[in-house]
């Protein structure tokens, strides 16, 4: 069984690890630290605990290392180590001090590079003497250990590591010479912390228009994750965020819960991608405005938070409807040609055509709309995002 401050300093080493680390120095009259987490791991996306040297301590990758250096020209001892780990959710879960009546020295202007592996075997490179530590885990470092249930892989929370040298004298008492700390939160390449709507519709004001009654929605999330989607009928009287909000102090449809008088759906779905259905929400009628968002929740170090999309807003286009003439400026002009040929544009011009609406990846866009989303694929265009075939 791993001994508790061989466990604790295998914790210190895994916090290491959780993203990004600045290098975090400190400077005081008589010593300089500094600490620095290994550039291989500054885009880490996966923290495995099995893959950190957690079953092999002192022995595994070089996560954290820091430099240690007397300014001084003179040898300086009574020295001692103290590693305090902090989360933002937990507090202190961690503490660490070198045993006292075993302390270390250094010699004049001498530096030493230390890394996690040392701390773990309880060396310091260059210095003649053994060091020990005492401490482990604080009732609140247990709790979070528990709060782990053999999952493998750390959660997200903000880290903040704190590593002092102090020493004893009789005169003095304890006396810190220098401290370095470093906070750091956790990357995470497998969970989404924004939700990005795709279609239908565009942000509120954008007015624009959509022709199918049973759209396609979709957006760019996880398609392993629940999601709530909530589709709401503008008024004159209400703001498309208090309407959703109203819409989401009830339950959905398909947890127990019922339509309110403007609310038109209200489900929880899996995947990024929905289609309206005909039963179980309330037909669209033509020519009214929606409003819809999308949401779900996420678990963060024990605690849950809910993740919602931008409000979106469509128009259901009535039946026969004469669509909005799309204004031809430059930038719209040069879109189109693009996407019909130069040559073949023009001719449609000279024969009189006019452009009303165009459909895009599965939407259709008049009016203000339509010249926004040209102008978007013109920048792909340029940007070489977009590449136009010839078919």
């Amino acid at each position: 069984m791993t001994p508790p401050k061989k466990l604790l300093l295998n914790t210190f080493v895994l916090f290491g690890l959780i993203g990004l680390l600045s290098l975090s120095e400190a400077r005081a009259q008589e010593v300089a630290l500094s600490l620095e987490v290994s550039p291989v791991l500054e885009n880490a996306q996966a923290l495995s605990l099995t893959g950190l040297g957690i079953s092999d301590p002192g022995r595994g990758p070089v996560l954290l290392s820091g430099y240690l250096e007397n300014l001084e020209d003179r040898k300086l001892d009574n020295l001692y180590f103290e590693v305090l780990v902090n989360t933002s959710r937990y507090g202190l879960i961690a503490e660490l001090r070198q045993r006292s009546g075993q302390p270390f020295s250094l010699e004049p202007f001498q530096s030493v590079y230390i890394t996690n592996n040392d701390l773990a075997n309880e060396v310091i490179p260059g210095v003649e003497e053994d060091i020990r530590f005492t401490g482990g885990l604080t009732p609140e470092g247990d709790e979070f250990i528990n709060s782990l249930e053999g999952t493998t892989t750390l959660p997200q929370d903000i880290y903040t590591v704190e590593v002092s040298i102090f020493r004893v004298t009789n005169q003095r008492g304890r006396e810190t010479l220098v401290t370095s700390s470093a906070q750091f939160g956790m990357v995470s390449g497998t969970e989404t912390r924004e939700i990005y709507l795709k279609s239908p519709g565009s942000v509120v004001g954008d007015g624009a228009e959509i022709i199918n009654p049973y759209p396609q929605f979709s957006w760019e999330g996880e398609t392993d994750r629940q999601y709530r989607i909530l589709v709401v009928e503008g008024n004159h009287r209400s703001s498309p965020e208090s309407l959703i909000e109203s819409a989401i102090s009830s339950a959905s449809t398909n947890e127990g819960g019922s339509l309110l008088e403007f609310e038109h759906l209200d489900m929880m779905v899996q995947g990024n991608n929905f289609q309206y259905p005909a039963s179980g929400a309330q037909a669209l009628q033509p020519g009214e405005t929606y409003y819809w968002r999308v949401l779900t929740t996420v678990q963060l170090s024990g605690a849950t938070e809910t993740l919602n999309s931008e409000i979106w807003e469509f128009v259901l286009q009535q039946a026969g409807e004469q669509a909005q003439k799309i204004p031809i400026n430059e930038e719209t002009e040069e879109a189109v040609a693009a996407l019909l040929g130069g040559a073949q544009f023009q001719q449609m011009l000279e024969d009189g055509y006019e452009l009303q609406e165009f459909e895009y990846d599965g939407q259709t866009y008049s009016g203000p709309a339509a010249v926004a989303k040209l102008q978007e694929i013109l920048q792909k265009i340029r940007d070489e995002e977009m590449i136009i075939g010839n078919d």
